[in-house]
């Protein structure tokens, strides 16, 4: 029976070696599949494609003079550490990284084609119009003219009009945007220069934590919980933001970053929208059976369930999301809270505010999965109070 034992337990090691090692080549290979696709992209397809087009003038913006005629501005080209899917490469000039980013493609809703077959554009008169609704549309921010001739910042050459649909690119690219209308409030990166439809802004210090099952053993929980306080703050400037707040759908760790000046940031606006917004997309009457098929992303919607319509308002905010999706996680990537030092006092107060709607102390009167500031506010001094004692305790 002994050697029945051994035998099999000798199989399961096996088993589980051989696994290790095909996960660890699959890794190697994913990453290294990954490396060779961002070089190729940079090299042949985007700074090459780039320069090319800025070249045939139909590309403008002072970045592409900065790419494509002072090679010796910029060195040090890699590929970006996350969020490949909106950037393409990083570089450094003069001390500072740089990410090229590569705005979203949209369809040509800008021009026309005239009896002759010729493509027309608008006046630039006109495009500084379309802009100007376009933003107060969008984000309900109001801009004087001066302000959008600002924004256009380049000079359109009158005779390569299709210059102006790589600017109307720019702006119909959310993170573009976020970044350029919410500049001064420090909440994404800022925009350093545009060349056609890419852009470049500060690259930042994505914020490093284990982020795996091996934080249940605590060892750098005063970290994390230092993050966590950081993050919070953040959470807080959104709710603060003119004219309306800021709702982020999608929350990840990996995406919040430091600036050089050691500010934190978010490093993609793809999915914040402002309240009005995104209280119009998810009540926009969609066919439903329940309240998920409303939801955009994180973000909740309701389900009318006698017309079967899509037509309620945001139901929870972003402190609910925070609470969920970057305190407490789940499955392979906990999250910041998860950890077995983690006083219960303090979990409570998390599970709170994933769930509020169990009392109405908890939430906001029109959206019951919104956690309300009182809530916001307790989690946050008993965070802040946790960190004071655990400093005090480790200086002694």
């Amino acid at each position: 029976m002994l050697n029945a034992f051994r035998r099999k337990f000798r199989i399961a090691f096996q088993r589980t070696v051989v696994l290790a090692a095909m996960a660890a080549v699959f890794v190697l290979g994913y990453s290294y599949i990954n490396l060779e696709f961002c070089y190729k992209i940079m090299s042949q397809n985007s700074l090459t494609y780039m320069c090319k087009k800025y070249k045939n003038l139909e590309y403008s913006g002072s970045l592409c003079e900065e790419l494509c005629t002072n090679e010796d501005s910029f060195r040090d080209f890699k590929c970006p550490q996350n969020e490949m899917r909106t950037t393409v490469f990083t570089a450094e000039k003069n001390g500072d990284v740089y990410a090229i980013k590569l705005s979203r493609h949209i369809k040509d809703d800008l021009s026309w084609t005239n009896s002759l077959g010729n493509q027309v554009y608008p006046k630039i008169e006109n495009f500084h119009r379309i802009v100007k609704m376009h933003i107060t549309l969008n984000y309900n921010v109001t801009l004087d003219d001066n302000m959008i001739r600002a924004l256009v910042n380049q000079e359109i050459d009158k005779n390569n009009p299709q210059q102006m649909f790589n600017f109307w690119r720019l702006f119909k690219d959310n993170n573009y945007m976020m970044s350029k209308l919410f500049d001064e409030e420090n909440l994404f990166p800022t925009i350093l220069g545009s060349c056609g439809p890419y852009y470049a802004t500060e690259n930042l210090n994505i914020l490093k934590t284990d982020q795996s099952l091996l934080q249940y053993l605590s060892f750098d929980w005063h970290k994390r919980l230092k993050f966590a306080l950081s993050i919070m703050e953040y959470i807080f400037r959104l709710d603060e933001i003119k004219p309306e707040p800021l709702k982020m759908c999608k929350m990840k760790l990996n995406l919040f970053g430091l600036t050089s000046d050691k500010r934190i940031k978010y490093q993609s606006a793809e999915y914040v929208q402002v309240e009005s917004q995104l209280d119009r997309h998810l009540s926009n009457g969609q066919n439903c059976e329940e309240d998920g098929d409303c939801n955009w992303h994180s973000c909740m919607g309701l389900c009318d369930h006698k017309k079967s319509q899509c037509t309620g308002i945001q139901q929870n905010n972003n402190m609910q999301i925070f609470c969920d999706h970057i305190l407490k996680g789940g499955g392979l990537f906990p999250g910041l809270l998860a950890s077995a030092k983690t006083p219960k006092t303090l979990m409570k107060l998390v599970k709170n505010c994933i769930d509020p709607s169990k009392s109405p102390n908890y939430h906001l009167p029109e959206r019951p999965n919104a956690a309300n500031t009182e809530l916001a506010l307790r989690l946050y001094n008993e965070m802040k109070r946790l960190q004071k004692t655990s400093s005090t305790r480790d200086k002694t």
